[in-house]
């Protein structure tokens, strides 16, 4: 198959990586030694077609095997995290009143997938989803609508939308920034406020948990868009991946709605104005942001320990429109979905440089945008 080479800027090897999956906080976790994964992928696909597909993976050799399918959903671009109850949450990304919330019950001995309930967002385009089962909440971002929707949830997988938050403003970009664009939702570290990127105005939205009023904003450069973020262990410092700009800009987190521009550092250095996911490596010594449109890939930076900075380390050319990824809990694989390569690339890591190597394993699936670790 056709190796793709990493552009490393260190010295030495141009070999494998290190690796992380983020919990509703925006957090990375503990990795884990268990051998046999469970993980699901989202795609932009039809209703009569299996959108949200079930695999194994293993991560002593990365093989992998096909489970089951779900039709009935669709374009399910974004899942949430599987719940206690087997339960995963996946939006429904259409336009206008085809715009919803999907509960799914997974059952881990078949590992087949159910439709449980749906309801609307009232927003359109939702395109992320998290669910916290301990509060009996569930939100989505709906890129379109400018909105954020709040539903209630219980452990049967019932939805209700309970309210919904609408944004207004615009950005400095002449055709992304004419509105309000929501992107993403995170509780911020002491779960306290979600924030909630919105690549329209080059804010986070901060919004109060406990009435969930929106109350404050972390201000961007303009013309940014931030798009996802994760969130550092210590609860100290967050990563924004910036869409627009192709940055990362790394925040300090002075309260859990106070926050400040520590550092600026390009992700997307070709101006394709398509930066899309970052994650932290579970031992959080490196960090990843994905970038398409142009040079497709992932950038790989550094992270101090100490003060929180970033320093890019090297460059990993990957298929075409790489929106999403997942690294295994063992830090050893990273899988990316390529939209439109119709596949999701397998990648190994060198946990010294922090780099990523091509293995040429390939899981074809069509339009694959989202991949979520729930076992």
């Amino acid at each position: 198959m056709n190796k793709r080479n990493s552009v490393f800027f260190l010295s030495a090897s141009l070999l494998f990586m290190g690796c992380s999956f983020v919990n509703n906080k925006g957090k990375e976790v503990d990795g884990t030694d268990q051998d046999s994964l469970v993980f699901v992928s989202g795609s932009y696909s039809y209703q009569d077609e299996e959108g949200i597909k079930v695999f194994t993976f293993s991560q002593s050799d990365a093989g992998f095997a096909y489970k089951s399918g779900l039709k009935g959903v669709p374009n399910p671009s974004f899942l949430s995290e599987l719940t206690s109850n087997n339960i995963i949450y996946s939006v429904a990304e259409g336009g206008g009143d085809d715009s919803f919330l999907y509960s799914l019950k997974y059952n881990p001995d078949s590992m087949n997938l159910t439709v449980i309930d749906r309801d609307r967002t009232q927003g359109s385009s939702p395109c992320f989803v998290m669910a916290d089962e301990g509060k009996g909440m569930a939100f989505t971002a709906n890129y379109s609508g400018g909105n954020l929707s709040i539903f209630n949830i219980d452990s049967n997988g019932n939805i209700a939308l309970q309210k919904k938050i609408d944004f207004s403003g615009c950005g400095t970009h002449p055709t992304r920034q004419e509105a309000s664009h929501i992107h993403s939702v995170y509780f911020s570290p002491d779960s306290v406020h979600l924030w909630a990127n919105d690549l329209g105005t080059d804010r986070i939205r901060v919004i109060d948990v406990a009435d969930y009023l929106h109350n404050d904003d972390i201000v961007l450069p303009d013309g940014s868009g931030p798009r996802h973020l994760c969130f550092h262990s210590s609860g100290k410092y967050a990563y924004v991946i910036t869409e627009l700009s192709g940055d990362v800009v790394v925040l300090k987190i002075n309260d859990g709605n106070k926050a400040e521009i520590i550092q600026t550092v390009k992700a997307d250095t070709v101006g394709g104005e398509g930066s899309a996911d970052i994650h932290l490596s579970p031992d959080e010594r490196f960090l990843y942001a994905s970038c398409r449109i142009k040079s497709d890939g992932i950038a790989v930076f550094r992270v101090s320990a100490e003060t929180g900075n970033i320093e890019r380390v090297g460059y990993c050319l990957t298929g075409k429109h790489p929106r999403n990824f997942a690294i295994t809990p063992n830090g050893k694989y990273i899988l990316v979905a390529c939209r439109d390569e119709n596949a999701i690339e397998i990648y190994e890591v060198n946990r010294e440089t922090g780099m990523p190597m091509d293995t040429g394993k390939r899981i074809h699936t069509k339009a694959p945008v989202c991949v979520r670790w729930i076992k």
